[in-house]
């Protein structure tokens, strides 16, 4: 299975080049499945969400999202606290929640994105004691052979050079949760920096990556990019693409096996 991690596409920032330039790399990879792991708009205007459902679509795959701090109203505070999810259910997807199963994987998504959060800036994150539960329920049936996959959009890990400081509520009781559970794949963006690392013990290891930003000018330091996931029955291997002035290219590639991880 080849799977396609994209994430902070912030439309409202967008370079037009680049928007057609990564669906054409997208759809030279002949991958099988898309997954976005927040923040599709800047401001969350309708337009903004306009033109990343037009993107979803002409990525012309089978697509998990999940929203990032950037798609709940950012000018709007009435409609932040009473309907901070209407332009994203209308035009992105209904579910919050979203999971997804098939022979090899079973994929859920997490939304970490809050309206409000005890912390003066609201651009942080929070799993909450309901999620860690629904994540429980869902992983109770996978076959040990299966991979466990889950994406939000907030790391809850330590990424090395990271280019801001994150916050997220509940991060380490997520991170004993997703090891008690035997989670194999993370995968977020938030922080517009591609990373990969492995976190865990003697017991299980987790993969956890880091998308940069797809498609928006606010690079932070780092090149717009994606990840390309191929994943078989005990093998993960992940490459890292940058958009340099010739094109995409690789820039760091990592492996491992499932074996190692059970």
């Amino acid at each position: 299975m080849k799977i396609i991690h994209l994430s902070d596409l912030h439309f409202g920032t967008e370079h037009d080049d680049l928007v057609s330039r990564t669906l054409a790399r997208i759809h030279d990879a002949s991958a099988d499945f898309v997954i976005i792991s927040g923040d599709f708009t800047q401001v969350a205007t309708s337009k903004e969400f306009e033109a990343a459902r037009r993107f979803i679509d002409d990525l012309q795959l089978p697509s998990m999202c999940i929203p990032g701090n950037h798609d709940l109203p950012v000018h709007n505070l009435y409609e932040r606290f009473t309907r901070p999810y209407k332009k994203y259910k209308a035009h992105i997807s209904e579910e919050l929640t979203p999971s997804y199963q098939n022979g090899l994987v079973d994929l859920i998504g997490i939304n970490s994105a809050r309206r409000a959060l005890p912390h003066w800036n609201w651009a942080n994150g929070a799993v909450s004691y309901a999620q860690r539960k629904a994540l429980a329920e869902f992983f109770a049936d996978t076959p040990a052979e299966k991979w466990r996959i889950c994406t939000m959009h907030h790391p809850i890990h330590k990424i090395a050079d990271m280019p801001i400081d994150v916050t997220v509520f509940g991060r380490k009781r997520t991170l004993q949760c997703l090891h008690d559970l035997k989670v194999d794949l993370v995968l977020t963006g938030h922080v517009h920096h591609a990373a990969f690392d492995m976190i865990g013990d003697e017991q299980h290891k987790t993969a956890f990556i880091s998308a940069s930003t797809a498609l928006s000018s606010r690079k932070r330091g780092h090149e717009n990019g994606f990840n390309i996931i191929e994943i078989d029955e005990e093998n993960l291997h992940v490459q890292m693409l940058n958009y340099e002035a010739q094109g995409f290219v690789e820039t760091s590639a990592h492996s491992f096996r499932k074996s190692s991880s059970i």
